[in-house]
């Protein structure tokens, strides 16, 4: 082995020690929520932001909800109290809230009412009885009258002296009483209408009939009325928290925000985000679940869910750290498998696999790398589909490159030799491949959403190249035949050459076959909507289950109202509610609305009552210059039909921002999209170009970038009608986006592979070079075709349904690859496009 070798060895061992070193900390810097926002100027991104700013519903972080089955609100409360001495949650909210902030608009009522009755009992029956105590005791009208006014209402003093007067006139008590009443207004009288005592009364006795009268007053029960009156709510609540819950009944509309078909929901305020994590990687909220769930069953022995972005994430980072584990195993498991039966080998898939095990450590090690230089955490998603590339490539580049090394030996070449040409022929044709995958990965660096995934899959790229180029040949060309023990047949035999001769002999005919099933094909996938909706691709995980029972309870909108926020320059007047309450009465006109709630009722008038009193203090900004109107739709908030609606409310107002989820969709596909759109513009082209410098033919290039569309859009739409996805709500846009980008790239390799063989035959003067290219890399193409499937396919474990969908999708566009457009469309395209070169050779 000469010294360049070495050399090369000991970089390559500094390279992956260091590798080794980062990627041990890689999932630490993963993260289990979609780092991505909207534009500043976004009308949508400006209503999260004032929503945030102006209606924080909790001092914290909302990551955690609590779903309760049939419970009851004292129980509800004994949940809260608990969980208010958690150290890392900061409040909660849910039904008791309701309760609370019911009795307090209750309790200043029942005591403004009470204490008018109370003055207005005073005066009338207390007044009466002191003055004939006094006057028969002093005989002494004006010191009577002085001396009983003492600890009298003030504002009564003209019954006082009509009274005190009529009395001493005629010493008759009820034509003193009700000539004295006629000087008071309505109010003072109140207290005749709902205490009437029998002759002279005590303190006592009004003290006694007050919570009665408020009652009836009110329209109240009087224990409601003995519970608050006169009392702080804390003091009634802290009293009899049970007689509390169980005396008051709020408003059913009050009580739907947390309360709905026998299902209350807490949400839980914490003081960290749901993303916040510890050095170790574990989230930090993470570690008060358990907390959470001890404290309900302390108190609740009912059906209840722990749900929420913290639980969620949590259960999917420890689902996934298990399936990314078992995903590995299945596919070197195959790998070994497979390799081992091409190459009729115990040795050469180990080496196979021990060089794709140092390439992911690289890509593992990127995810570190990446995560350090952007200060970001990294979207776990990314973790299986860069495994699934770099074991993708890593694997084609190893058994195309043994392949030769494998045919020279059986020219009975030298093996240094031998893996010089190797590395001069099917090396070079690998550095082509390798380079266009890492431009086209890297091409998504400046998609938003994707360009995680393109940083860390076209930086990784490279490693496997670089190990598979410069590595291995060392490996192999220093084990020569022994790498393919205890085979010690290496002769190359042609397969598919019948077909492929069928093919040319009818280019024409098959290239617009398959053009047409194309088209079709590709109309059914570019007419299936796209959506953002991640949560309806979850694993039914318990967090999940609990979303489920929200959704169900209250209507999946419940989580997903459209919220419209309108925000002054000016303190809000009357002429503003006026305004916000046209809006109001306009959307509910509109088709799909379940419920308008607002800060005024639709088409108000102007008159303030209690009513809107409330429902403005519920629905007005604490910097008392923000309203909110919160809308129900009837359609799903994810389908067509509610952004259809969220377009027609942005419509119909030009000062409010709207804002919720289906208007955040909507925001985020007007802005995302475009980039994806120009990226699959760009990338066949990209592709087309490096293609064309490679061969020498613009047609060749043109050819390979439609065949490779064509095995796309077919996999998809099989993929599409095997899911059944609905033309209403679609396909998760990251599914045919991520089957574009990867098989663009990874497709694009079988092309390459086979073009820098047709291309050599070309050279050598074959009379049928592309029958002869195609025939004698048939095999190892065939065998990197199913492993890539398998690598892909074997994502169809994975719990969530996006990785599902997108695994299966790539295993199918690898198999149609494969199978049906390497062997019979392929040859079509290069004998129309190569027809003059080939003619030349002859």
């Amino acid at each position: 082995m000469n010294r360049k070798f070495i050399v090369t060895i000991i970089v390559w061992v500094l390279i992956l020690l260091f590798s080794m070193y980062l990627a041990s900390q890689s999932f630490a810097h993963l993260s289990y929520n979609e780092n991505v926002t909207l534009p500043s100027n976004s009308k949508a991104f400006i209503a999260t932001n004032l929503l945030s700013k102006y209606f924080p519903s909790g001092s914290g972080n909302n990551s955690i909800d609590i779903v309760l089955v049939n419970s009851t609100p004292y129980e509800d409360y004994l949940i809260e109290q608990k969980l208010l001495n958690i150290p890392l949650i900061t409040n909660v909210s849910g039904v008791p809230n309701v309760y609370i902030s019911y009795a307090n608009f209750l309790g200043k009522v029942i005591n403004q009412t009470g204490s008018l009755l109370n003055e207005s009992a005073y005066a009338l029956y207390i007044f009466p009885e002191k003055f004939l105590f006094l006057l028969n005791e002093t005989h002494n009208e004006s010191l009577a009258l002085s001396e009983a006014e003492k600890g009298m209402p003030s504002s009564y003093s003209s019954f006082y002296e009509n009274f005190a007067n009529t009395y001493v006139k005629t010493e008759n008590y009820t034509l003193a009483f009700e000539l004295s009443i006629s000087t008071l207004n309505k109010t003072q009288l109140i207290a005749l209408a709902f205490i009437n005592p029998q002759g002279f009364v005590t303190p006592e006795y009004v003290e006694k009939q007050l919570p009665i009268a408020t009652a009836k007053v009110l329209n109240i029960s009087p224990q409601v009325s003995s519970l608050l009156l006169f009392k702080s709510v804390n003091n009634a609540l802290e009293s009899n928290p049970k007689a509390f819950f169980s005396l008051l009944n709020p408003p059913s509309s009050l009580l739907a925000v947390y309360s709905k078909n026998h299902t209350d929901v807490i949400l839980i305020y914490t003081k960290y985000s749901a993303t916040a994590v510890y050095s170790n990687g574990t989230f930090i909220d993470e570690q008060i679940v358990p907390q959470i769930k001890e404290s309900v069953k302390e108190v609740f022995n009912g059906t209840f869910y722990v749900t929420g972005e913290t639980p969620v994430f949590a259960e999917l980072s420890q689902l996934q750290n298990e399936y990314d584990a078992i995903t590995f195993i299945l596919i070197f498991a195959f790998l070994l498998v497979v390799t081992a039966i091409y190459f009729r080998s115990i040795l050469a898939p180990i080496i196979t696999l021990i060089t794709i095990s140092l390439s992911i450590i690289s890509g593992l090690a990127m995810v570190t790398l990446v995560s350090l230089v952007t200060k970001q955490q990294i979207d776990f998603q990314v973790i299986e589909p860069m495994i699934a590339v770099i074991m993708g490539v890593g694997t084609d580049y190893s058994i195309f490159l043994l392949s030769r090394f494998r045919e020279e030996l059986s020219k009975g070449v030298d093996k240094w030799k031998a893996m010089e040409i190797s590395v001069k022929t099917s090396g070079k044709a690998i550095l082509i491949s390798g380079t266009t995958v890492t431009i086209v990965f890297l091409s998504m660096t400046f998609i938003p959403f994707a360009g995680q995934w393109g940083l860390i899959i076209g930086l990784s790229v490279p490693f496997a190249v670089g190990i598979a180029v410069t590595l291995l040949p060392i490996i192999y060309g220093a084990l020569g035949k022994k790498v393919f023990w205890p085979s010690k047949e290496f002769k190359v035999k042609p397969r598919f050459e019948k077909v492929a001769k069928l093919s040319t002999s009818k280019p024409v005919i098959v290239f617009v076959i398959a053009l047409v099933i194309g088209l079709i094909a590709g109309f059914y996938v570019f007419s299936t909507p796209l959506n953002l909706n991640f949560q309806s691709y979850l694993p039914n995980t318990p967090a999940v289950q609990g979303l489920n029972v929200i959704n169900k309870a209250f209507g999946e909108n419940y989580l997903n109202p459209i919220l419209v926020v309108f925000n002054y320059s000016h303190p809000i007047t009357l002429q503003d509610l006026i305004q916000v309450g046209k809006f109001e009465a306009e959307v509910s006109k509109l088709n799909g609305i379940e419920e308008v709630f607002g800060p005024v009722p639709p088409n108000f008038n102007g008159t303030i009552t209690p009513s809107v009193l409330s429902m403005f203090k519920a629905n007005v900004g604490n910097n008392n210059r923000t309203l909110l109107v919160t809308i129900i739709p009837s359609y799903k908030y994810d389908s067509i039909q509610a952004y259809n609606l969220v377009k027609e409310i942005q419509s119909l107002t030009k000062t409010g921002y709207v804002g919720g989820t289906t208007a955040d969709y909507l925001a985020f596909m007007d802005y995302l999209f475009p980039y994806y759109y120009t990226l699959m513009l760009l990338l066949p082209v990209v592709l087309a170009i490096i293609v064309a410098i490679f061969i020498r033919s613009i047609r060749i290039g043109i050819g390979v970038s439609l065949s490779i569309i064509l095995t796309i859009v077919s996999a998809l739409a099989i993929v599409y009608l095997g899911f059944r996805i609905s033309p209403d709500v679609g396909i998760l846009f990251l599914i045919p986006i991520a089957v574009y980008v990867l098989m663009m790239g990874l497709g694009n390799d079988y092309s390459i592979f086979i073009l820098s063989r047709v291309k050599e035959e070309i050279e050598n003067g074959e009379k049928d070079p592309i029958v002869k290219g195609l025939s004698i890399s048939a095999n190892t193409i065939t065998a990197l075709g199913v492993i890539l499937a398998f690598s892909f396919g074997a994502l169809a474990i994975n719990p969530i349904k996006s990785i599902q969908e997108l695994g299966l999708a790539i295993a199918l566009a690898a198999i149609l690859d494969t199978f049906i457009v390497r062997t019979i469309i392929y040859p079509a395209i290069l004998k129309i496009s190569l027809v003059k070169r080939v003619e030349q050779s002859k």
